[in-house]
């Protein structure tokens, strides 16, 4: 399910490139001078000034529970640095507990509690946005970016990405003491998960009038540190509240788009 995402989601973002590039481009030439020709005695010169800079983010990020905010700085001809800042929040299709567990790649399903007070456990849904609320996180990101035409911000490039992330949830507490699991919507307990990620992406930019497209596609590790909900009964068949605190890593692909402005 998650490859065929990607690769219909990297379709379409070539598409995209393809349609932009057919466009009318031109990059700001760092050498450019304006002369004013006046009157002989007020006869004046200004050169344009050239930041390489581009503010970006991504218009279709938000629907993951994310939006970012990034900027770009040329750092010579064949390199550039980029980094950003932004949140993370509740998925849009957070309703769609089957669909989000596929997408972010949720282990969903949780029965096996190492709780000593745990006679037995109850499965833990970690997708089940019915019980569950995202709160907002932040997200920092840092990549040098290597161009293979040596045109500054144009063409095609692979980039190295470090990222890091926390997603926050407020999840129900289950009322202890019955002998089922049912849910309590006034009693809250909170959730995170903080992510590291080293990844590559792969993508192409194109340069027009002010303003840049660009698409990507990645993968690499992601390093997660996590304290979820963890259900399950004493020996009297009770219910009890609990918390499971655990790290692992997982392999991640991605693909994306991005406009900016140029500055």
């Amino acid at each position: 399910m998650r490859l065929r995402t990607t690769l219909l989601l990297l379709t379409g973002l070539i598409l995209v490139q393809q349609t932009f590039a057919q466009k009318d481009k031109k990059k700001p030439n760092k050498d450019v001078e304006v002369i004013d020709f006046g009157e002989a005695e007020d006869k004046t010169k200004e050169k344009s000034v050239y930041h390489g800079l581009i503010l970006k983010t991504s218009p279709v990020s938000f629907i993951f529970g994310r939006q970012s905010v990034e900027l770009e700085k040329e750092i010579n001809d064949y390199l550039s640095i980029q980094g950003g800042v932004g949140v993370t929040f509740e998925p849009l299709w957070a309703s769609y507990g089957d669909l989000l567990a596929e997408i972010t790649e949720e282990y969903d399903g949780f029965c096996e509690s190492d709780n000593p007070a745990f006679a037995y456990d109850e499965c833990d849904s970690y997708s089940d946005f019915t019980i569950r609320s995202g709160k907002v996180g932040y997200q920092f990101s840092l990549s040098p970016r290597l161009f293979f035409d040596s045109d500054g911000f144009e063409g095609m490039y692979i980039a190295p990405v470090l990222r890091s992330s926390t997603q926050k949830f407020d999840v129900q507490r289950v009322y202890e003491g019955l002998s089922y699991a049912e849910h309590n919507p006034a009693d809250l307990q909170q959730e995170s998960v903080k992510n590291f990620d080293l990844l590559v992406h792969y993508g192409g930019q194109t340069l027009h009038p002010k303003l840049s497209v660009e698409w990507f596609i990645g993968g690499g590790m992601r390093f997660r540190n996590s304290v979820r909900q963890d259900i399950g009964f004493d020996f009297n068949q009770q219910a009890l509240n609990g918390e499971r605190r655990f790290k692992d890593r997982k392999f991640r692909l991605e693909a994306g788009i991005r406009v900016g402005f140029q500055l």
